[in-house]
């Protein structure tokens, strides 16, 4: 296969061109490709629009149905973010093993530095601190992804005018 182009891998498995490197047929599909992916980002980031004020009512904890899922050990805010339950401490009131005594988890309680877990509660349900996280820092997330989509764009147009050269012949470096 010397003369055809082809080199030959070890154990003569895979095959690939020598000039396939400078072969523009591959560039069509390259910029379909980063075309359809910008595509999905524009679709994702227009739901993330209209939807953004399901937020709170979409999260693990967002109403009290779905209240025992703040229970599991995954759902760790109730420490980071100082909240209690899904709207406040009295969701926990339904839920095994507080039901009938009135009691919250440790998560609910705050440490005081002079009695150890203190009788001050927070009261702030978990579903308005992670929707509130969401919202402050929802800025963020949109200029990084703009920044990505930036830069899809723009290999979307150099892939296209690189074709365009390659069509009319010119000789691309």
């Amino acid at each position: 296969m010397r003369g055809q182009g082809a080199r030959g891998g070890a154990g003569g498995g895979l095959r690939v061109r020598a000039e396939g490197h400078r072969s523009p047929r591959s560039l069509p599909q390259f910029a379909v490709l980063l075309t359809c992916i910008f595509l999905v980002e524009i679709a994702a980031a227009i739901a993330g629009y209209i939807f953004k004020d399901k937020v709170g009512t979409s999260l693990p904890c967002g109403s009290r149905q779905t209240a025992p899922a703040c229970s599991d050990p995954w759902f760790s805010p109730c420490l980071q973010y100082s909240c209690c339950g899904a709207r406040n401490y009295t969701d926990w009131f339904d839920y095994d093993p507080f039901k009938g005594n009135n009691t919250v988890p440790k998560s609910c309680c705050q440490a005081n530095a002079t009695m150890g877990w203190g009788e001050r509660g927070v009261h702030t349900g978990c579903a308005e601190s992670i929707e509130a996280w969401l919202k402050k820092h929802i800025v963020i997330v949109a200029a990084v992804a703009l920044g990505i989509a930036f830069f899809e764009l723009l290999g979307i147009v150099f892939a296209c005018c690189l074709m365009k050269g390659i069509r009319r012949g010119y000789e691309v470096m």
